[in-house]
């Protein structure tokens, strides 16, 4: 699987995220997130104005503040379709967040994220109205001109303004080559361009043709989303433990009924699995506490039932009951994908006089939790 440059220099820094951040930097892992720094004005380092990704003369686009493209109007989407996710989602793509800091790459993947993400809403809501501005025609029609069209499904302008160009996923032109095998990337997620008819897009870090999108397109078991920062594609499972689901119908094995998620990016992409449980109500009263066990290089995990204070340092879990120092604490990239991890403190209080808890991070594919310093 060969990713785009585009696609590689956005998985390298973030794979680059998850090795700085534990590494006793002085940047806040924020920093090495995104290269962007959590504080100063805004635009790029140093304060000064990223490239302007959206073609605007002076960096601003319409909506959304400066170089934000169409970031307001997903974030729109977002509180609507799901009001959870959207101070996390705020976070990062909202008008002062973390993704307007950095080098202008950086900010380009962000409105990419921000533009792919109000799309991909816009296909599973489309009868809400707050996320019309991302759908896609269907009909073959363009969806938008400024003058009279050619059969190229192009535009001629009848004023100042530019020509519009509009681009159709199903009746008009695809956007992918067509014939392209699971594991092939892929933009349009009609899958036009998959010869599995599917194409599962990861806003921000791309699509790969698979064999599934959802549950329902597998002869039992789920579906297993692909690796987002490897590639790879999605496949259809078995409903074993630790496979990927979207309900518990998926679930097959008795002793892992319970499809829970274990790792999110708010508005970018969900993992859940068949495991023992998703809260400690599942779990029996010998291990009544349910913890994450996390497989960060394969980008998944699962929940499993523990004994109070079983889990030591280091190890994956959701509450401090789990942990044998009695401290959960959270390891958090971009402060979007969070991992709850057990360590020695979790503040200052817990290390004793004029000691200093150094937080929970994520160093490769490896949690480390926190240390009294």
């Amino acid at each position: 699987m060969v990713l785009s440059a585009p696609r590689r220099a956005l998985t390298s820094a973030l794979f680059t995220t998850l090795a700085l951040a534990a590494c006793g930097s002085d940047r806040d892992p924020l920093d090495s997130a995104t290269g962007m720094p959590t504080a100063g004005p805004s635009g790029g380092p140093g304060g000064d104005p990223p490239d302007d990704p959206t073609g605007t003369s002076n960096g601003t686009s319409e909506t959304g503040g400066p170089g934000q493209g169409s970031c307001a109007e997903y974030l729109a989407c977002v509180a609507v379709v799901t009001p959870e996710a959207l101070p996390d989602v705020e976070m990062a793509l909202g008008p002062d967040g973390t993704c307007w800091h950095g080098p202008p790459e950086i900010v380009q993947a962000c409105l990419d994220s921000c533009a792919s993400g109000l799309t991909s809403l816009a296909t599973v809501y489309p009868d809400e109205p707050a996320c019309s501005s991302g759908a896609v025609d269907t009909t073959g029609e363009p969806t938008s001109t400024t003058g009279p069209t050619t059969s190229a499904g192009e535009t001629t302008s009848t004023s100042d303004d530019p020509p519009v160009t509009t681009m159709t996923t199903s009746g008009g032109p695809c956007s992918d080559p067509p014939g392209q095998p699971n594991g092939g990337e892929c933009t349009d997620s009609n899958g036009c361009g998959c010869l599995s008819g599917k194409c599962f897009v990861v806003p921000a870090l791309g699509g790969w043709c698979g064999e599934c999108l959802v549950d329902a397109d597998c002869d039992g078991g789920g579906c297993t989303v692909p690796n987002p920062l490897a590639g790879g594609s999605a496949v259809c499972n078995d409903g074993g433990p630790g496979d990927g689901c979207m309900t518990d119908a998926a679930c097959s094995d008795p002793t892992n009924d319970v499809c829970g998620t274990v790792i999110e990016v708010p508005g970018i992409v969900t993992v859940s699995t068949c495991g023992e449980c998703e809260t400690d109500a599942d779990c029996p009263a010998q291990t009544p506490v349910c913890a994450p066990q996390y497989n960060i290089g394969l980008f998944t995990g699962r929940f499993e039932c523990v004994a109070v204070g079983s889990v030591p340092d280091n190890g994956g879990c959701a509450s401090d009951e789990a942990c044998a120092s009695g401290h959960c604490g959270e390891a958090s990239v971009m402060g979007l994908l969070k991992f709850g991890v057990c360590g020695e403190c979790n503040s200052d209080n817990d290390c004793g006089p004029g000691g200093q808890c150094d937080p929970a991070s994520v160093n490769g594919n490896m949690l480390s939790g926190a240390t009294c310093l």
